[in-house]
């Protein structure tokens, strides 16, 4: 069943936030070396594990402090997924000393499992998919919030009548988050080099911003 949503979510924002993502040269590299960890190490034995945990934490800042337990952790997780769910996986990985660790889980099994299957869960992506679903709109269950945000953002997805993947959708609820808060406190702390975009005197990259902030 297809809804109204609070705030249209056109393909052109999706575009213009690509055409940013291309600008940022630290995060073009960053992927393109969790991809390279991935190919030259894919399975999940504890060597290739700790390898993965350690790049995703430093790389993305997720604060897992335990990293060898962690790893220790999801490589046990992984030897045993046969018929789990997708959402049930994130939220097993994420389940660290009593601790969940929900955006590490989710980073983890984006760039190691599957990009399509698990779209990334933090605060600017949850914080956007409400905003264009409305408060009204979205599916909420404290116990299982990624088994939510998944829900959202394919009703999200499926409603805005958006024909891009997953991960050009997770760079526009990134970015449009991240310029969200800026535009609100220029002082805030965020990504220097995303920063250093926002701020551009650029009339391509203004009008890259002002597509990308629009509200249709």
């Amino acid at each position: 069943m297809e809804i109204e949503l609070a705030v249209p979510l056109p393909m052109s924002q999706i575009e213009a936030a690509n055409r940013l993502h291309g600008k940022l040269l630290q995060w073009q590299v960053t992927d393109r070396a969790l991809h390279a960890l991935q190919e030259r190490f894919p399975g999940f034995d504890i060597n290739a594990t700790l390898l993965k945990v350690v790049a995703v934490n430093q790389l993305y800042g997720t604060k897992v402090y335990a990293v060898v337990g962690m790893a220790q952790h999801v490589t046990e997780v992984m030897q045993n997924t046969s018929g789990v769910e997708d959402a049930d996986l994130v939220e097993a990985l994420a389940s660290l000393n009593g601790r969940k660790h929900r955006s590490f889980a989710s980073k983890f099994a984006h760039f190691f499992i599957d990009m399509e299957r698990f779209p990334i869960y933090d605060m600017f992506a949850v914080k956007m998919v409400a905003y264009h679903l409305g408060t009204q709109r979205q599916v909420r269950d404290l116990a299982h919030p990624y088994r939510c945000f998944v829900e959202n953002i394919h009703r999200l997805k499926r409603n805005a009548r958006l024909f891009c993947t997953l991960k050009e959708l997770d760079r526009y609820l990134w970015l449009a988050g991240l310029y969200q808060q800026w535009r609100k406190n220029s002082a805030s702390q965020i990504n220097a080099e995303v920063a250093e975009v926002f701020k551009s005197t650029s009339m391509e990259t203004a009008a890259e911003l002002a597509i990308l902030s629009s509200r249709h």
